[in-house]
């Protein structure tokens, strides 16, 4: 096996993350983490099965995952790396972080890494922001700490 399906499943998730951060519809990034959780669980070898035979995976998605199984990657991904910031990208490790609240922090605080978001937080710079009352700024610092 090239690619292991926790591997496939892993850029369908980033894929859906950066879709939402570019503003994607919310249907469609539920679509691709509904198929990366059937392709996270097939306890086979992607390479041989036609993978739309799994829930949750369509033609469009289907074509997404024979391209990442072939080249590691697939080409609409490498689109939206090269749209979202790397320093917004960075956030998303921090769990319990959404990919809309990752790409806001970055754009309106230039917060670009769990590190840099826990400092923010510390000096008081995301007091007053919209979405991050205190109780999300505590559970931040927790989640970051967990890393």
């Amino acid at each position: 096996m090239g690619r292991t399906n926790a591997e496939v499943a892993a850029l369908l998730l980033e894929y859906a993350d950066l879709f939402a951060m570019n503003g994607g519809d919310g249907i469609r990034v539920r679509s691709y983490k509904k198929a990366a959780e059937s392709i996270a669980s097939y306890p086979g070898d992607l390479t041989r099965i036609d993978v739309r035979t799994l829930p949750d995976v369509g033609e469009a998605i289907a074509k997404k995952v024979t391209e990442a199984l072939q080249r590691g990657t697939f080409r609409q991904l490498e689109e939206l790396r090269r749209k979202i910031p790397a320093g917004a990208r960075n956030l998303l490790a921090v769990p319990g972080l959404g990919p809309k609240r990752a790409l806001q922090l970055h754009t309106e605080l230039g917060v670009d890494s769990p590190q840099a978001l826990a400092e923010a937080i510390r000096q008081g710079r995301l007091d007053g922001v919209r979405g991050f009352g205190p109780k999300t700024r505590q559970a931040l610092l927790e989640a970051i700490d967990s890393l």
